[in-house]
């Protein structure tokens, strides 16, 4: 396990890579900051060579993973998952929260649900694993399945997953690949090198084999090249990444569509969809399209808002983030405020008194908006990293075209034919409606389709009576 280290009487955190198993510093090593430039982290670094060595190493381990047998398989991801619930529950991973909530930004109480979410997904990557396979096992990700017409086979011996730094939660997408038997060569994003280490470190303990998980911190452009398969967050693939080795994840312009008779509780529920991952994940509600009065129901969603205001990190009630970096709040607030200026309005300002940019602690926040604009705003299906949501009137006949380009579309309220339409739209993810409107993410929906089917592929197979 990595170890505080102690610098002019300030715990500074070493944050190792990590080739396979061993933990990697330098002899300088990045250093992370907090708010008043005191160290909190440094990072280790693997240069070219050690990433030439990590991708090799994970293609020779890639038939070891798929040796073991289910039970022993599951049951060692369990075993780290309690690992880290552990040290959770302990305390001691205390100084890993605080530096993590410095670094990111996040509530210190949010961190911590995000990290202990991280470990339970994990610990049901059976269940998550067997609701992806084509004949609903987890022994197909081992045998290929038993169809006689075709064989169900990875598609790479190791997979690259540029990791962001948004939320914890988001390292489910890198538990699900390993889970699935693939070695997995992980670049951290600069919020977050804090979360895939640790459960890196727990993996090892629980027994994974030798370079089944390696870590470098930041950019690695030697593994984009070397890694057979990529998975890369967001719209902004590197160029030197050929379409075919590509599968992005995590955008999501989620949106909710409010029709007629809408439940009593719905904005409540709204509101909790707005601010899970303190507004930073792909499944927050980005925009509300509105069939009836949009200003009635900015008002609504306005009201639940303001009984979630910006508090110190420290508080456990908090559940809005602060930024980092003051210029990029700065530059965020530029943008809403033009859309202001430009005749949009900001609900939330009459509804709480509370101006846009806020300084607390020393931090620098946004506070919650909920903005009413026209549905051409450029503002109207843009996610933004905090709690902020675009509400716009569209007419029922351009509701579907409106919800284009969503990865979740809630349906709340009456809203005749709109579901299957909504289905039936190519750039629609998801849809739901009626009780489970505010679903969000489940792991074992299809969430930008399943990740199995690009991890393997099926294989016609047909050996011979000697082979």
């Amino acid at each position: 396990m990595t170890t505080p280290t102690t610098a002019l009487g300030t715990e500074v955190l070493d944050v190792p890579a990590h080739d396979g198993a061993r933990p990697v510093m330098s002899h300088r090593p990045d250093v992370l900051h907090d708010g008043e430039g005191k160290p909190l982290a440094r990072l280790g670094s693997a240069g070219r060579l050690a990433q030439f060595r990590m991708a090799e190493e994970a293609g020779r381990v890639a038939r070891r993973l798929r040796s073991v047998d289910d039970t022993a398989w599951f049951g060692l991801l369990r075993r780290a998952a309690d690992g880290l619930t552990a040290r959770l529950d302990s305390g001691d991973l205390d100084l890993w929260l605080r530096a993590l909530s410095s670094v990111s930004g996040l509530p210190h109480r949010r961190a911590a649900r995000g990290l202990r979410t991280a470990a339970l997904d994990l610990a049901r990557m059976e269940e998550i694993l067997a609701a992806q396979s084509p004949d609903g096992t987890v022994a197909a990700y081992r045998t290929g399945g038993h169809d006689p017409r075709w064989s169900w086979r990875p598609a790479g011996r190791s997979v690259l997953v540029r990791q962001p730094g948004n939320f914890p939660t988001i390292n489910v997408e890198w538990l699900q690949a390993l889970a699935a038997r693939r070695p997995v060569l992980l670049s951290t994003g600069a919020a977050d090198p804090f979360t895939p280490v640790l459960l890196t470190e727990e993996l090892y303990a629980a027994g994974l084999p030798e370079h089944g998980v390696s870590v470098v911190h930041g950019d690695a452009p030697a593994l984009r090249r070397l890694a057979d398969q990529v998975l890369w967050p967001g719209e902004d693939v590197p160029a030197d990444l050929p379409p075919g080795k590509v599968k992005t994840y995590h955008f999501g312009r989620s949106r909710a569509v409010i029709g007629d008779r809408s439940p009593g509780n719905a904005w409540q529920r709204l509101a909790r969809e707005a601010f899970a991952g303190c507004g930073r994940l792909c499944t927050n509600i980005s925009s509300l399209v509105v069939l009836g009065d949009p200003k009635e129901a900015a008002e609504a969603l306005a009201n639940e808002f303001a009984l979630r205001p910006v508090l110190p990190l420290d508080d456990p009630r908090a559940s809005v983030p602060a930024f980092p970096d003051r210029a990029v709040r700065d530059a965020l607030a530029l943008r809403i405020e033009r859309e202001v200026a430009a005749g949009a309005v900001d609900v939330t300002a009459a509804t709480t008194g509370v101006p846009l940019r806020v300084d607390l602690d020393g931090h620098a926040f946004l506070r919650p908006t909920v903005l009413l604009v026209d549905p051409g705003s450029p503002l109207f299906g843009t996610e933004l990293p905090f709690p902020f949501t675009a509400v716009a009137h569209v007419p029922r006949s351009k509701a579907v075209a409106a919800c284009a380009g969503s990865l979740i579309v809630s349906v709340v309220g009456e809203a005749d034919g709109l579901v299957h339409a909504l289905a039936e739209e190519p750039g629609v993810d998801k849809v739901f409606a009626g009780d489970r409107f505010d679903r969000g993410y489940h792991p074992c929906d299809p969430h930008e389709g399943h990740l199995a089917d690009f991890l393997f592929k099926k294989k016609a197979v047909l050996p011979g009576t000697s082979a």
